[in-house]
């Protein structure tokens, strides 16, 4: 715990939020630990960890000395080991949301309702190097869940932006988030299905300078591969033709069965359908608080591409 950890102070000195344990790739298989400011949220994915649990809280309090640490236990992976899904809190009374900083953004995260462990890490060095490609333009964020790439683009210069998810509570702090940064006015946040809403985009001839797609994983498993791959065709078909001209597709893909030369080979096909010539100028991966192991490669899942599209 305390390499894990000194290694995350190495890599980011300015930062007091981020991935602390990331299970193989920490050498520790089976834990996940992040640390949201002063508290932890937890997860043993794995009999193995789960039998070490109160091992790995005396560790966690002596490395981290936390003023909380909730255990979510509510990942569906647990159940093919034979676990129970669960949250509970191991120490302290976490407030409801906690409020992280990231990248001069003030945040506010749900750790105990939110997705997965609250907040996505995973693509804060990605949020960090589409800051460029924002200035003047107006945006669309797809997926937006509570806002973060929709900040990152008005901080970096967007003109406005608008972000579509399905989850209530999730909009609701993507607003809340919107306010506390000053950027309400610039800022529209709307529950919808983002299938639907780029569709009825298309019929109002809507167009933006940039779009942002952080969808869920489509293929969570080999066997729908293929029906994972019709859905990022799909989305990026669509958002590639809402585009302007010079306009800048940022799109991921969380789905370690799907291969970066799979998901390059959708997003050319994807520009081929909607008529458009796209031109790669970044090809990314997950954030260095989420290591890889070369052992297992199922630890490199992100893929994040940066699409000039004319």
């Amino acid at each position: 715990l305390q390499e894990a950890y000194d290694l995350r102070v190495r890599l980011y000195p300015d930062r007091t939020s981020y991935r602390v344990v990331y299970s193989e790739a920490d050498f520790l298989p089976g834990l996940i630990v992040d640390k949201y400011e002063d508290y932890l949220v937890v997860q043993t994915l794995t009999l193995g960890m789960e039998q070490r649990l109160h091992s790995i809280q005396e560790g966690l309090e002596r490395v981290f000395r936390p003023r909380g640490i909730i255990l979510r236990n509510d990942a569906a992976i647990r159940t093919l080991e034979g676990l129970p899904l669960e949250k509970r809190i191991l120490k302290g009374s976490p407030p409801a949301p906690v409020s992280i900083e990231e990248g001069g953004l003030s945040l506010q995260v749900d750790l105990l309702e939110g997705q997965k462990t609250g907040f996505f890490f995973d693509q804060h060095d990605n949020r960090r190097a589409s800051a460029p490609y924002f200035q003047g333009r107006t945006v669309l964020d797809c997926f937006c869940y509570t806002g973060a790439w929709s900040l990152t683009a008005l901080q970096a210069g967007a003109r406005e932006v608008l972000g579509i998810d399905s989850s209530e509570k999730a909009i609701a702090l993507a607003r809340e988030n919107a306010a506390l940064n000053g950027y309400a006015s610039r800022a529209t946040f709307r529950v919808g299905d983002v299938w639907a809403e780029l569709k009825a985009l298309r019929r109002q001839r809507r167009r933006f300078g940039a779009i942002i797609l952080d969808p869920p994983a489509f293929v969570k498993s080999k066997q729908k591969l293929r029906e994972g791959l019709r859905g990022y065709l799909e989305v990026n078909r669509q958002s590639i033709a809402l585009l302007e001209p010079g306009g800048i597709l940022i799109t991921s893909s969380c789905s370690h069965h799907v291969s970066r030369e799979e998901f390059v080979s959708v997003l050319l096909r994807a520009a081929q359908k909607a008529g458009r010539t796209a031109r790669l100028l970044e090809m990314r991966g997950q954030a260095r608080d989420h290591p890889v192991l070369l052992a297992a490669p199922e630890t490199a899942y992100l893929k994040c591409v940066i699409l000039e599209v004319r």
